[in-house]
This record gives C-alpha cells, sequence and structure tokens, in this order.
C-alpha cells in the first residue's frame, strides 16, 4: 500500500508541473521549475509525440539551469528523434569528457548508433554503460540491447550466446525467452531452437513459455504433431494462454484437421477479445470444408472488426464466385484492392470473375496487372491466352503465349498449351518444334508432369501420330 501511494503522489506531482509548466507558456510568464520537474514535463512531451514542445521546455529549463547534464543529455534526446543524430552526439561528446562515468551518455550513444545502422558503435557504447552500471534490472537491458545489435549484423550465434547467458541467470524471464527464439528463427536454425527448447523444458518443465516456443520451432520445422503436444502442455500450464491455442489451430489446419482447428480457434475467445484475424483462419477452414456460407459469415465477422483486413475482403469475393454471384464478387474483391492495390493475388481473382462475366477487356487488364505486380507467376500467361482464344480468338491466345515465353522462358507449361494451341489451330510443324523444345529441356519426372497437364487440356493429341511418335522416341 505504501508503495501504491508514493506511485499516486509521484503522478500528482508529475501531472501538476505539467499543468504549471503550461499555465506559465499560455499566460507568457517566467515560474521556476527544478532540473527534476523539468525533466518529467519534457519526458512527457517526448513519450506523447510532441517534439516543438519537448524543444521549448529544454530551451526555457536550459536557461534557468545552464550547468545541468541530465537537461543536456534530454537536448540529445530530443535531437536523436528529430532525426538530428550527429548534433546529438556532438552534445554527448562534449558531456562524456566532463562526465565521464555517466552511464546515460553511452546508453543515449549506443542508441543513436544503432539508428544510424552502426551496430559495432551501438555495441561499444552499450559494453561501457554495462560497466558503469550496478543495477541487475539494467544490466539485463543493456545485455538485451547488445544481443540486438549483433542480430542486425547478422552474427546470430553470439547474440545467442549472450541471451543464453540470460538465461541461466533467469530461466522465468520470458522476454529474454522470446528474444532466443526469434535469434533462432532469424538464423533460420530450425535444428538448433529444437534442440534448445527441448532441452530446456526438460530442465524446467513447469515453464509455459518453453513449451510455447518448442511448438513455434517444431512448427517452423513442419512437425505439426509434435507443435500440437508442446502447446497443449503450454495450455495445461496456462489455461487463458490464447497464442497458444492460437499456434495449435494453425497447426491443426496444415494437417487438414479443419474441425478441430476452428474449435481451437474459438478457445482464443475465451480469454481475450474476438479477433478479426482469427475470424478469417476459421473462415478458411469452413472454405477447405465447402461450407461456403459458414466461411463468409466469418470473413465478413472479420471486416467488420478490420474494415481493413483486404484478406476477408478477398475471401469474400471468392466465396460469392464460387456461387455465381458475380456482381457481390467484384464489390468485394474491389474493396480488397483498394485496399491493397499492389497484391497480384487480389488482380489474379478479380481477373477470373471479370472472364467469368464475360467482360473480356477488363479481365485481360487485370491479368496484365498481374503481370506488372508478379511477373514470376507460372500460371498467368496461360490464364491470359485461354480467355483470349475463348472470347477474342485462337491466334492471338497464341500470341499471348508467345509473349509470356519471353518473359518466362523456362516455363514449359507455357510451351505445352502452346503445342496444343498451334495442334488445334493446324500448325503441327511449329508445335512439333515447340514440343522438341519441351522434350529437350526436362527430366523423365518432369516431362511425365507437362505431358500430362498436355493430354489433360487437349485430349486430341492422341490423334496426331507425329506428336505421339517424337513423344515415344525420347521415352525410348
Amino acid at each position: 500500500m505504501e508503495e501504491d501511494f508514493d506511485a499516486y503522489n509521484d503522478d500528482n506531482e508529475h501531472e501538476a508541473s505539467l499543468s504549471r509548466f503550461e499555465k506559465m507558456l499560455e499566460l507568457n510568464e517566467q515560474y521556476f521549475f527544478d532540473v527534476t520537474e523539468y525533466e518529467d514535463v519534457i519526458d512527457y512531451y517526448l513519450e506523447n509525440s510532441q517534439p516543438e514542445k519537448a524543444e521549448e521546455a529544454i530551451k526555457i529549463s536550459l536557461n534557468q539551469h545552464p550547468t545541468s547534464t541530465s537537461l543536456k543529455l534530454k537536448k540529445a534526446q530530443l535531437l536523436a528523434t528529430i532525426h538530428k543524430p550527429n548534433k546529438a552526439l556532438e552534445i554527448l561528446n562534449t558531456i562524456e569528457k566532463l562526465e565521464p562515468f555517466n552511464q546515460d551518455i553511452f546508453l543515449i550513444k549506443a542508441n543513436i548508433h544503432s539508428q544510424l545502422r552502426a551496430h559495432n558503435k551501438a555495441i561499444e557504447n552499450y559494453y561501457k554503460a554495462l560497466k558503469l552500471t550496478t543495477e541487475h534490472s539494467e544490466k539485463v537491458n543493456i545485455k538485451i540491447n547488445i544481443a540486438f545489435e549483433y542480430e542486425n549484423l547478422g552474427q546470430f550465434d553470439k547474440a545467442i550466446q549472450i541471451i543464453k547467458k540470460l538465461l541461466l541467470e533467469n530461466p522465468e524471464n520470458e522476454t529474454v525467452l522470446y528474444e532466443l527464439a526469434f535469434c533462432y528463427n532469424l538464423k533460420d536454425d530450425k535444428k538448433g531452437s529444437i534442440s534448445f527448447f527441448e532441452k530446456f523444458v526438460d530442465d524446467y518443465p513447469y515453464n509455459f513459455s518453453a513449451w510455447y516456443n518448442l511448438g513455434i520451432a517444431y512448427t517452423r520445422a513442419e512437425l505439426y504433431e509434435k507443435a500440437i503436444d508442446a502447446y497443449d502442455f503450454s495450455i495445461a500450464i496456462k489455461e487463458d494462454f490464447a497464442s497458444a491455442y492460437f499456434n495449435k489451430a494453425n497447426a491443426l489446419t496444415h494437417l487438414e484437421k479443419y474441425k478441430e482447428a476452428i474449435k481451437t480457434y474459438r478457445e482464443t475467445f475465451n480469454y481475450e477479445d474476438p479477433d478479426s484475424t482469427t475470424y478469417y483462419y476459421i473462415g478458411e477452414c469452413y472454405e477447405k470444408l465447402e461450407e461456403h456460407q459458414k466461411a463468409f459469415y466469418n470473413y465478413q465477422k472479420a471486416t467488420k472488426l478490420d474494415p481493413f483486413y483486404a484478406d476477408a475482403w478477398a475471401g469474400s469475393a471468392v466465396i460469392n464466385e464460387g456461387e455465381n454471384k458475380n456482381e457481390a464478387a467484384v464489390f468485394y474483391i474491389k474493396k480488397a484492392i483498394e485496399l491493397e492495390d499492389n497484391n497480384s493475388e487480389y488482380w489474379y481473382i478479380y481477373g477470373d470473375i471479370l472472364a467469368k462475366m464475360g467482360l473480356v477487356g477488363e479481365a485481360l487488364i487485370a491479368y496484365l496487372k498481374v503481370v506488372d505486380l508478379d511477373e514470376e507467376n507460372e500460371n498467368i500467361w496461360i490464364d491470359i491466352a485461354e480467355v483470349s482464344s475463348e472470347y477474342e480468338s485462337l491466334e492471338k491466345g497464341i500470341l499471348y503465349l508467345y509473349e509470356g515465353l519471353e518473359n518466362q522462358p523456362d516455363n514449359y507449361l507455357i510451351y505445352a498449351r502452346l503445342v496444343a494451341y498451334l495442334l488445334k489451330s493446324g500448325k503441327e510443324n511449329e508445335a512439333i518444334q515447340n514440343l522438341i523444345i519441351i522434350l529437350t529441356n526436362n527430366s523423365v519426372e518432369d516431362l511425365d508432369f507437362i505431358i500430362s497437364e498436355l493430354t489433360d487440356y487437349y485430349p486430341n493429341l492422341l490423334n496426331h501420330s507425329k506428336i505421339i511418335e517424337l513423344i515415344e522416341n525420347f521415352n525410348h
């Protein structure tokens, strides 16, 4: 109770200082504040993104207390905040000559160097601050920041070494535990992450965060059954751990256990407010189960919670297209595109809907937008050619396929479709030339797939004896 009372008094004093300072500005008068009061006022403005007021407070405070180191440090902090790092460093270097044992100088310098991406200099200053620090919690924070800088340098082993030492000191430190998991992820060391967390839960079996991070490590390694077990252990220790339910549901979807995943996603609502992302994933599960109305309902729930959730609008479009509600589908996909007009998948869906409606010109514009945004998309040129050949002419479709090959010369599925179109148009010799390109540039396994795609699309291939003979000769 005494601590609470002290905190209450501190808050009141801070508010009083702020109120008195703003009154002084309003009345254009001069009041006296001690250094601590000015620090409180400046911190408030900095923390609430009011740099102009912070600058004014610093100017007035230094007029009253021109020798105050702490106020000069606040000025350096402000300069760093308003993107004047070199001026901030000038002030800090001057103060350092006068007070070489002031840890705050080195902490602020480290932060500025980090912003400038001079990570080695940041590390150097963090270590200087560390030597001057006596409080344990501050030392831990500095060491975590040093690990961050090593991560930024891509020196993950050094970061991991620091974080592991911190965990030895305090295995219950969740922040450190999560940072270690993140570091393993940055390093893309799935095996190392699993190995560490398996041993850690052996040593500390009641640490729910460790089980959770082990689940994440298993998920990244696509060991979904093991991931589910790990999340279950985490939930058994901390029943209200919503994130563990959510990640468990994700793992269940990878195993195509969609009904169980839906139930698990819904468990999160018992422990946290309903979330748009969760509703979206529930919608995806229902879509996989072909329960389209339930999928649509959940996509709409997601958009009501977050009108800017583009994927949920796109999901709503796909459901409506599947039910031949094309006008509604267009409405929803346009909403998605308005939110993310550089998303090639949305333009692809839009093109498919327009093509289905017979709006060929608009569909081709949408498809060509996909090409602009995702030139590596393997299917787009085939769809462009198909729409063009169906609604315009086979010759136009052939031209689009050749254009596709200029952009993707190694896409042999385009070659396969081109062979079919050329045979359809009676250009057998030209078809043979392109078939030879397919046959001479692919392995046996790839050839089986490509030829299968060709014959599925164009069964009349079997009526062309020269084509069959050519394929058989290559098979031998």
